[in-house]
């Protein structure tokens, strides 16, 4: 159970807190939220073992984890200022930045600042109590600053339509991350790492239901052997002498298959052979050549892990998008905790049909049907196949378990109304 230690001057974000807390049940998005109100000036939250501190003064210089500034008064900074003031201050979080153009929402993020942005910021209330609420949920910081951000919008755009009482859902509602990509970014005087990139190839959702990552040429060969029409070769060891030769092999082999093969990480060698495509996490977005991927005409998926990462990921138009991981995973170590199967359908259905979608992570023939019940276009695994006694027979069940009759829907719980 989390706990949330509120100080009595945020007494008004009571009927949010019950709302939003509510919903967070109802989608089975966390271990329940105690509220306590106590004299303590700050907010203490209190969830998974640790404990955060969060203050809306950020002019104190106490020991916070996290100072929100959220309240301006004209004349307001430029969003370059404050895009390098975040990036110098791990603890100062911005939220609703008045710009000409809109708001803007700002976090520290290894070293420089990330943000969303948005036309219509929507009321202070509700998106401080949502904030809080996805902190004590055990939201990741920059979910937690998205989904204030969205709840604050659905509030303003339907608040007397039931839409306070319902966690943010719909697309239209959440604000976009500014990226090299924005088409507003350079008006705003916003400066990115990325470059701006065309959409890429379209992915055939068609052959994407079942979807190997191995580790070895010899497993991609055999694979395409058992009939398998996606998989993805995941060498880990960059130094690996083998590694152009093995990914030459798969290119070729893929080729021959008709096969959709993606080469993860080594999108120089990806682009050199003409792979089919490339899989990426999101820190390569800022070091990978995407323009030399996208003229290629290379497909390319991206890793995510929660709900800014899936949104920024959108903003370059990737042929796929991974949602993970899904379950506790030994294969490899992840940047997040494991999402389950609720969030995994709210993140779906956030993306909808503009991008395949793929769900990584744990994955074994037990935990298929569930997951692929949330409507995601493919399931990966690995070990599942790879270490079973029967290789031939764990596909075939697999591909009998992955057939979806038409139309295609996700599963979720019946939610309330909401704007859109």
């Amino acid at each position: 159970m989390g706990t949330l230690t509120l100080p009595e001057y945020l007494a008004p974000l009571r009927r949010y807190f019950n709302a939003v807390l509510a919903s967070a049940q109802h989608y089975q998005l966390g271990a329940p939220v105690e509220v306590v109100w106590a004299t303590s000036p700050d907010v203490g939250i209190d969830v998974d073992h640790r404990r955060i501190r969060l203050t809306f003064h950020p002019e104190d210089s106490g020991a916070a984890d996290y100072r929100v500034q959220d309240q301006w008064l004209p004349p307001y900074p430029s969003l370059r200022e404050v895009q390098q003031q975040v990036a110098q201050d791990p603890s100062l979080v911005i939220c609703g930045l008045p710009t000409a153009l809109g708001y803007v929402d700002l976090w520290h993020h290894h070293g420089e600042a990330r943000a969303v942005f948005c036309g219509q910021a929507g009321p202070e209330a509700p998106q401080r109590a949502m904030l809080l609420a996805a902190l004590a949920l055990d939201y990741p910081l920059e979910d937690a600053v998205t989904l204030a951000r969205a709840y604050a919008r659905c509030y303003l755009h339907d608040k007397d339509e039931g839409c306070v009482d319902c966690w943010p859902l719909e697309r239209a509602l959440f604000p976009r991350p500014l990226t090299a990509n924005h088409p507003q970014a350079e008006a705003l005087g916003w400066v990115s790492r990325e470059v701006a990139v065309a959409p890429f190839a379209k992915a055939d959702p068609a052959q994407m239901a079942l979807y190997p990552v191995v580790d070895s040429a010899a497993w991609v060969g055999r694979l395409l052997e058992m009939g398998v029409t996606l998989t993805q070769l995941r060498i880990k060891d960059p130094t690996e002498p083998t590694l152009a030769a093995q990914v030459r092999q798969v290119i070729a082999a893929g080729a021959q298959a008709k096969a959709q093969v993606y080469i993860n990480d080594y999108w120089q060698l990806a682009i050199e052979h003409r792979a089919y495509g490339v899989h990426l996490g999101q820190e390569d977005l800022e070091t990978a050549d995407l323009a030399a991927i996208q003229q290629a005409g290379l497909r390319l998926g991206l890793s995510t892990h929660g709900y800014y990462e899936i949104l920024r990921a959108a903003e370059f138009h990737p042929s796929y998008i991974a949602l993970g991981h899904i379950y506790p995973t030994t294969t490899k170590q992840m940047p997040s905790k494991p999402q389950g199967l609720s969030r995994l359908a709210l993140y779906r259905r956030l993306i909808g049909r503009e991008f395949p979608t793929v769900a990584i992570g744990g994955i074994d023939l037990s935990r298929a049907d569930a997951v692929w019940q949330t409507g995601v276009s493919s399931v990966a695994v690995v070990r599942a196949i790879t270490q079973a006694e029967d290789p031939q027979a764990a596909v075939d069940a697999f591909y009998r378990r992955l057939v979806r009759p038409e139309p295609q829907h996700a599963v979720l719980p019946k939610e309330p109304a909401h704007a859109q």
